[in-house]
Parts: structure tokens; sequence; C-alpha cells
């Protein structure tokens, strides 16, 4: 029944995101935590806006040195907390491994910090903390957006 879920959610959610997939915005970042260091190349854009905030679906693909391929789809909510800082919550599926037998739920919180006004680049650096298919999920990143 979780694996039935999580696709549902994957496919709504594509069917969702190509209503402005010419506003998709690309997003690389070095990530350490606990599935190990790498780097995760990201797309999202913008679904809709509700009187605060902004909800986004999420694409996220990551390679760690230990040589694992993750990868995960899911709908965030971001909500401006001070000047360029956005926390938030998502909801969607995870595939660690690129393995449909291991899909599951994927919930997590986080934070992001933009850097564009220190640095006159797009860079950011952020947090996540969830849970991906029972299992818990960390990480600390650093990236730039192009």
């Amino acid at each position: 029944m979780r694996k039935l879920l999580a696709t549902a959610v994957l496919l709504l959610g594509l069917a969702s995101a190509q209503f402005s997939v010419e506003n998709l915005k690309p997003s690389f970042a070095l990530v350490g935590g606990t599935q190990g260091f790498g780097g995760e190349l990201s797309w999202h854009c913008l679904l809709f806006q509700p009187p605060v905030g902004e909800v986004r679906p999420a694409l996220d693909l990551a390679y760690t040195l230990g040589g694992s391929l993750n990868g995960a789809f899911l709908f965030r909510y971001l909500y401006p907390v001070a000047e360029g800082l956005k926390a938030g919550v998502g909801l969607g599926v995870a595939l660690p491994g690129f393995s449909f037998a291991n899909l599951g739920l994927y919930f997590r919180a986080d934070a992001e910090y933009d850097l564009a006004q220190f640095l006159n680049a797009p860079a950011f650096v952020g947090a996540d903390l969830g849970l991906a298919g029972g299992t818990l999920a960390a990480q600390f990143k650093v990236g730039y957006r192009f």
C-alpha cells in the first residue's frame, strides 16, 4: 500500500510540475550527512503561492563518495522566516539506490539561507532533516543555483 501511495504522489507531482517546466530552476550542492558525502543535483519550480510562502515540487538526485546514487521527489512548502532565510517541510517519495524495491515515503524539514547578498552570486547553505522510507536522513549542504 505504501508503494502504491508513493507512486501516486510521484505521478501527481510530475503531472502538476509539467505546467511550469519553463520555470525549472536547477541547483548543485556539496552535501554531507547520514548518507555520506557527495554532490546533489536538484530541480524545482514554483507550483503555486499561498498568501505566505510557496509550494514547489522538487526532484533531487544525489551521488555519494561511497558510490551510492539516491533520488527523491517531493512537494516542499517554504516559508520566509527572515531576509534570505527560508524554512519548510516536504512530503514525497525517496528512491534509495534508484531501486523501486526500496521506494518509500519521504518527509523532511529543511532550512536554506541565501548567500547572494554576501557573495554576489546565487549561492546558498542549507540543512535537511527527515525520514526516508523509515530511515533517518540528515544532511548539510552548500550549493549554487543556476
